[in-house]
């Protein structure tokens, strides 16, 4: 694994949301969902879904989307709410706001992880080097 990391919640900017910090899961029963879809990541999707049951509902969703930066852009228009990864808070989409969500498992996390093939060991382990430096813009 590359890098794992916690879920936070993406809110438009309009939402009295963007003013609460954190935001328990358990408060977004009424809210809209902005989500991935179920086939791009079945058991990620699974967990969030039944983190969601285990606080009493079933999330609304009103869009799916596939990337991360459509996922924000459909928050920043006033679409719904979306779990994301900590680190997109990087991403800056105007019109979204990222808050502390607090309620889901320990273990409910963004993971990345990358395969190779064996024959080409040596060039995975110079991009493994590079992805776990520091970046220089930092």
């Amino acid at each position: 694994m590359i890098d794992r990391d916690r879920f936070c919640l993406a809110v438009p900017a309009s939402s009295p949301l963007c003013n609460r910090s954190p935001i328990g899961l358990a408060e977004l029963s009424d809210e809209w969902f902005v989500l991935f879809p179920y086939a791009q990541g079945p058991s990620l999707h699974g967990r969030l879904m039944s983190a969601c049951r285990q606080v009493g509902f079933v999330p609304r969703v009103r869009q799916e989307a596939r990337q991360m930066h459509t996922i924000l852009s459909l928050v920043a228009a006033g679409m719904g709410v979306a779990f994301v990864p900590e680190g997109a808070r990087s991403m800056r989409v105007d019109g979204a706001t990222m808050v502390p969500l607090v309620g889901l498992p320990d273990d409910l996390t963004w993971d990345l992880a990358m395969v190779w093939k064996p024959r080409s060991r040596r060039s995975v382990v110079e991009f493994l080097r590079t992805a776990r430096s520091p970046s220089p813009c930092e």
